[in-house]
């Protein structure tokens, strides 16, 4: 019989658009032995050479650490992608593309492990982290990162996160633009959320801007301060910190991109009559109050509705800001896990 005052142990990993998390999650102790690990993705490497990189430093990470954690610990992994049965991922394009076949993840790491694995999306990971913290019952959070995602949590509901369909808060791949020439999506649709909205579409909204209007740019805080050609602009040396600065044309480019991101989350809102949405992910926390303001000045334009209207300015926020959210996330899910089965 399991003791249940005993300490239960699960090794956890997050995997994001360019780096791998690993630790030991406790549920004494929280998070232990992290690591973070660059990882590589398909947009400088092959898919099977991606996915090959990946394997290797799970087991080499779970091969350092088996003296102090449990054969019979679990490993929960937080995926960006869609999860079927917290096992299969469904697609992955932000780390493999949309052109490869997708491996077993949940099988491929119990080989190398000899663990029982759990695939958990990263931000059904992210809602169970915030739902420890979040000052409402029902919310939704959102990532604005490489791509875009979301989850509802609602504290009443037995599931907690809302995630058994694989296709829960996958906003990201919404058609939000249905012209001939909308943007493509790393998953290999055009015109979805995500390649609009999120940083990854941004940036190459800004360099087709910089492109079209090579005057403009060059009058830009991108170009004239951190010294960015069309070619060579990015979110990271040019992008944010001009934004942050508070760069016009900067500005400009995240606004027109971010207004179909605005109109989703208000259509979502209102729909499931959210409390608040929680806005997460790379993207959206390096730009931090810059990008919350913008957020809130459209989302001010696009709602017109007495009854929202005066709750509007409080229904946004940035989330806590911990890049480690989703690896803390995957331990809390591995807490309801193993408190269950004790």
């Amino acid at each position: 019989m399991n003791n249940p005052c005993a300490d239960r142990q699960a090794l956890v990993f997050d995997l994001g658009g360019t780096c791998l998390r690993c630790g030991i999650w406790s549920s004494s102790n929280g998070i232990n032995c992290l690591r973070r690990i660059k990882i590589d993705s398909f947009l400088t490497a092959s898919a099977p050479v991606v996915w090959a990189n990946l394997m290797s430093h799970i087991q080499d990470y779970a091969k350092s650490v088996k003296n102090v954690v449990s054969l019979d610990s679990p490993v929960v992994i937080s995926f960006p992608g869609p999860i079927k049965n917290r096992r299969w991922i469904l697609q992955a394009p932000t780390v493999l593309g949309g052109n490869w076949e997708l491996p077993d993840l949940g099988t491929e790491v119990e080989r190398c492990t000899g663990r029982k694995t759990y695939v958990l999306n990263d931000i059904s990971a992210a809602a169970w982290y915030m739902s420890l913290r979040a000052p409402v019952s029902r919310f939704m959070i959102a990532t604005v990162s490489s791509g875009i995602g979301s989850k509802v949590f609602d504290s009443h509901h037995p599931l907690g996160v809302m995630d058994s369909s694989p296709w829960a808060g996958e906003i990201g791949h919404l058609v939000v633009d249905p012209s001939s020439d909308a943007p493509l999506c790393d998953c290999g649709a055009s015109g979805h959320l995500g390649a609009i909205s999120s940083g990854r579409g941004i940036e190459r909204a800004a360099r087709r801007s910089a492109h079209e209007e090579p005057g403009k740019f060059a009058q830009s805080a991108c170009a004239s301060h951190f010294g960015a050609t069309p070619s060579t602009l990015n979110n990271e040396n040019h992008l944010v910190p001009a934004a942050r600065l508070g760069d016009e044309w900067c500005l400009q480019v995240i606004r027109r991109a971010t207004r179909p991101l605005v109109r989703v989350l208000l259509s979502v809102a209102v729909g499931a009559g959210l409390e608040r949405v929680f806005i997460i992910g790379g993207f959206a926390l390096s730009l931090g109050s810059v990008y919350l303001q913008l957020l809130l000045e459209e989302v001010a334009d696009e709602c017109s509705y007495s009854v929202l209207a005066p709750d509007v300015e409080s229904l946004i926020e940035l989330g806590l800001g911990c890049e480690d959210a989703c690896l803390m996330g995957a331990g809390v899910f591995a807490s309801q896990l193993l408190e269950n089965s004790a």
